[in-house]
């Protein structure tokens, strides 16, 4: 198998050469992803190992440079990168890798994966083979072996999301145990420099006064120690420093506060929790989700929020939430550059009522009627998985209640969503 190494990294590329070497393959190598574009459209490599972080072209432009070419043969793309978040990871797959590794790595890690690529590659070399034959004898069932192939893709793309999610879960759970500490921590250092500034006021009480009475019996060096206190005190500002210190706690225990408020939304989020109903509170559930889905909006669209009075609804909060935390990445992802993301909610024949609305891109008429269908989905290949809305759709039937959508191109789309209340 001809395989290309892109990485900027000469100790990093020398280990994954090793590592290929080792199992047998041919090794070319790119410094940059220009390079390494090049040599993908001078020689079409079977699989691509390329970093992330590359000079003049990064790993993700690399990897939709290559799915958006017109090579037939497919190739394999592991993308290494230093980065863990779940919406980091999200990027590699909707850019059209197969696989990725987060450094440091192992050899054999990497070894495994590298055999993993050959045995899709040859698979999609079987599929090719048996699919230039049947294209011949049956157009229609060629169709049919596509749409499979890009549903199977899908699949395999939604599985991937799920693992990252439970990946999530566990970090979650690890970063509440520092948080703790470090808040618990922030509390102690309060109390600690509450007694050390009335210790400086009473040291700074005492140099005043010796240094304005300057009594007889003070001997040179001590009154030369007055002296330099008070020299050092002017130097580094200490009322300045008494002043500022608790301001500085109190923004690490609110930034501590946020990044615990975050983690449990994302709890709330990854863990299904029990099989039974409860009461949920609609606009906890839309607070939780915000907090989620944050940094998918924040640089997207400002989010409105008119929130009216509605009744309790009863169901399953982790479930509710997964419907509205997809249908406000489908709205942050309809926004081009900057627009708008307004949620409101109001009571309707004992009813609970969610309206969604956003500045996007819109829908077209014809294809409204199956946005709900698993599988349908108006963006490009490797960018949805097509069961973002048919979750959505199940999950509020579940419910016994119903999900509208309405849109226009180029002016947005609305969904509607009606729970029965309690």
């Amino acid at each position: 198998m001809n395989i290309l190494i892109a990485e900027d990294h000469y100790i990093s590329r020398l280990l994954v050469k090793k590592t290929v070497k080792k199992i047998g393959h041919t090794v070319m190598e790119a410094e940059n992803g220009i390079d390494a574009w090049q040599l993908f459209l001078k020689h079409s490599p079977e699989l691509i190992i390329s970093d992330w972080q590359m000079p003049e072209m990064d790993g993700l432009a690399l990897c939709r440079k290559i799915r958006a070419s017109s090579k037939k043969t497919y190739t394999y793309i592991i993308l290494l990168t230093a980065k863990d978040q779940t919406t980091d990871l999200v990027k590699v797959f909707e850019a059209g890798a197969d696989d990725y590794m987060i450094k440091p790595f192992k050899p054999e890690e990497l070894s495994s994966r590298i055999k993993t690529g050959e045995r899709i590659v040859a698979l999609e070399s079987q599929y090719n083979k048996i699919h230039g034959k049947l294209i011949q004898k049956n157009k229609t069932l060629d169709h049919a072996l596509k749409d499979l192939k890009i549903s199977q893709s899908r699949i395999l793309q939604s599985e991937k999301l799920a693992s990252i999610g439970q990946l999530a879960a566990g970090i979650a759970h690890e970063i509440n145990n520092p948080i703790g500490f470090i808040s618990s921590n922030l509390d102690a250092l309060s109390d600690y420099l509450k007694n050390i500034a009335s210790l400086l006021r009473h040291y700074k009480k005492l140099s005043t006064a010796l240094k304005k009475h300057k009594p007889e019996h003070l001997n040179q060096a001590v009154t030369e120690q007055i002296q330099t206190i008070a020299d050092y005190k002017k130097k580094i500002e200490i009322d300045y420093i008494l002043e500022d210190i608790p301001e500085l706690l109190n923004d690490c225990k609110d930034g501590t506060g946020r990044v615990g408020k975050i983690v449990g939304a994302l709890k709330n989020f990854a863990h299904p929790g029990n099989d039974k109903q409860m009461l949920v509170d609609i606009h906890k559930g839309l607070e939780s989700t915000l907090n989620v889905v944050c940094n998918e909006i924040k640089y997207k669209a400002a989010v409105i929020k008119e929130f009216g009075d509605i009744p309790l609804v009863e169901g399953y909060p982790q479930k509710i939430n997964q419907v509205f935390m997809n249908i406000l990445v489908n709205a942050a992802q309809a926004i081009e550059t900057k627009g708008e993301i307004r949620i409101q909610t109001k009571k309707e024949n004992h009813n609970a009522v969610v309206i969604i609305s956003d500045t996007g891109c819109g829908i077209k008429k014809k294809d409204i009627p199956r946005i709900f269908d698993p599988f349908f989905t108006t963006k490009e290949i490797g960018k949805g998985t097509g069961l973002g809305m048919h979750i959505a759709y199940n999950l509020i039937e579940e419910h016994k209640g119903k999900i509208e959508v309405d849109s226009r191109i180029g002016k947005g789309t609305t969904v509607t969503i009606t729970l029965p209340g309690k």
